[in-house]
C-alpha cells in the first residue's frame, strides 16, 4: 500500500512539473508575442522576407516554402505576381541541391521559362536544421556570388522569425481545437442532457394522460424537444469537426456534409479540386468554418432541399461555394451573427466574401482567397429525396 502511495505520489508530483514549466513558457511567449515589433504572423514575417530580399536580389519575381510534416513544400509568401505556377521539390532539381548543400545556387533559366534569364534557391534553415527554400527568377543577367552571398544573410537573418511564426500559429491552432473541443464536452454533458431529460418527462406526462388536447400539446413539446437535441448534437458535431495535420480542407469538408447531408435530408452535391499542395493549417481551418456557417444557415433556416459545395484549392488560392434551393435571402435577424462572423474570418484570410441570391432560389455563398479559381457551376434541380452526398470528381493532384 504504502508503495503504491508512493508511485501516486510521483506520478502527480511529475504531472505538476509539466503544468509548471508549461505556464512559465506560455507566459514568457505572451510577453515575448508582445513585444515583438512584426508580430508572429508567419505569412506577414515571410512576404516581409522577399521584401528585404527584393531590395537585395532585385528580382522580378519569387516564392517562399516552408515544409511540411507530409516532407512537401507549401507555398508561404509570393512577390512579384499573385500566384506562381513553379513545382518546387526538394527532392529535383536544383530546389534538392539547395536543400541538401543548406546553401545557394542559381541556374540558366527562369523557373517559369527556362529558355530566358536566370534563377536561383536559397536555403532557410535554423541550427543547420533545413526549413524551407526560396526561389527567385529575373529576366537578363545572372547575379554575381556577392549579391547571391548577400541573399543569403538576408534569407538566414529572417529564417528564425519565420519558423518561430509558425510555432506560434502551430500552438494557437492547437489551442482553438482544444476549446472548441471543451465547449463540445460541456454541451453535451451540461445542456444537451438536461433537455433530453426533460423529452422523458414530457413522455412520461403524455403516458399519463388521456385528455386528447394534452397529449396532441405534449406530442408538439416532445417533437420540439427532438428538434432542439438534434440541433445541439450537429453543434457538437461541428465544434469537433476540425482539418488535421495529415489531411486536408477537402477531406474535413468531405466528412462535414456526408454527416450533416444525411442527418438534415438534405441531397448534397460535392465538388472537390484541390492541388497536392497545401495552404496554411490555420487558413484552412478559417475556409472550413466559413463552409460550415453557410451550411448550418441553409439546414436550419432557408428550408433547402439540396446543397452545392464547390472547393478547389491551389495555393495560395482558394475558393469555396455553398448554394442551396432554399427560401433565399430575408431580413436578417436582431440576433444573427452568421453573417458577420463569416465577414470577420475572410477578414482575418484576407479573402473576399459574397452573397447573393441564387437564380431559381436560394442563396449563394462565395468566398474566393487570393485570383478566384471559381468556374461556372451549373446548379440544377437535383433528386429532391434525402441522400448521402454525392462527390464529384477526383481531387486533383499536380
Amino acid at each position: 500500500m504504502g508503495s503504491w502511495a508512493r508511485i501516486v505520489g510521483f506520478r502527480s508530483s511529475e504531472a505538476s512539473s509539466t503544468y509548471v514549466a508549461a505556464h512559465e513558457l506560455l507566459t514568457r511567449l505572451r510577453d515575448v508575442a508582445r513585444s515583438l515589433p512584426t508580430g508572429l504572423d508567419e505569412v506577414s514575417l515571410a512576404q516581409q522576407l522577399l521584401v528585404d530580399l527584393r531590395g537585395t536580389a532585385n528580382f522580378d519575381r519569387a516564392g517562399l516554402y516552408v515544409r511540411t510534416d507530409s516532407d512537401l513544400l507549401m507555398a508561404l509568401a509570393f512577390a512579384g505576381a499573385d500566384r506562381l505556377e513553379w513545382q518546387p521539390d526538394a527532392h529535383e532539381g536544383i530546389w534538392e541541391q539547395v536543400w541538401k548543400s543548406g546553401g545557394v545556387a542559381q541556374q540558366s533559366g527562369t523557373f517559369s521559362d527556362p529558355g530566358t534569364g536566370y534563377s536561383a534557391v536559397v536555403a532557410m534553415k535554423l541550427d543547420d536544421r533545413p526549413l524551407g527554400l526560396v526561389g527567385f527568377e529575373r529576366e537578363g543577367r545572372e547575379w554575381a556570388d556577392r549579391e547571391l552571398l548577400e541573399a543569403q544573410r538576408v534569407v538566414n537573418a529572417a529564417s528564425l522569425s519565420i519558423e518561430t511564426g509558425r510555432l506560434f500559429s502551430e500552438i494557437r491552432a492547437i489551442a482553438t481545437v482544444e476549446e472548441r473541443r471543451r465547449l463540445a464536452r460541456e454541451i453535451h454533458d451540461g445542456i444537451a442532457q438536461e433537455i433530453a431529460s426533460v423529452a422523458y418527462v414530457v413522455d412520461d406526462l403524455r403516458a399519463h394522460t388521456s385528455d386528447e388536447p394534452t397529449r396532441a400539446g405534449l406530442s408538439a413539446l416532445r417533437a420540439e424537444l427532438t428538434r432542439i437535441v438534434t440541433e445541439l448534437r450537429l453543434s457538437i458535431f461541428d465544434l469537433r469537426t476540425d482539418v488535421q495535420p495529415a489531411a486536408g480542407l477537402g477531406a474535413a469538408l468531405t466528412g462535414y456534409v456526408h454527416t450533416v447531408g444525411s442527418g438534415a435530408g438534405l441531397t448534397v452535391h460535392l465538388v472537390l479540386d484541390e492541388s497536392s499542395h497545401r495552404l496554411p493549417l490555420d487558413t484552412e481551418a478559417e475556409l472550413l468554418r466559413v463552409a460550415q456557417e453557410a451550411i448550418t444557415n441553409a439546414r436550419k433556416h432557408a428550408r433547402a432541399r439540396n446543397l452545392w459545395v464547390t472547393c478547389r484549392v491551389d495555393p495560395p488560392r482558394a475558393f469555396m461555394r455553398i448554394a442551396d434551393d432554399g427560401q433565399g435571402l430575408g431580413q436578417a435577424r436582431a440576433d444573427s451573427f452568421g453573417m458577420e462572423i463569416m465577414r470577420e474570418r475572410a477578414q482575418r484570410l484576407g479573402a473576399s466574401l459574397s452573397v447573393r441570391a441564387r437564380v431559381g432560389g436560394g442563396t449563394v455563398v462565395e468566398i474566393a482567397l487570393g485570383s478566384k479559381l471559381a468556374t461556372p457551376t451549373t446548379l440544377t434541380p437535383a433528386n429532391p429525396k434525402p441522400a448521402l452526398p454525392e462527390r464529384r470528381g477526383r481531387p486533383r493532384r499536380r
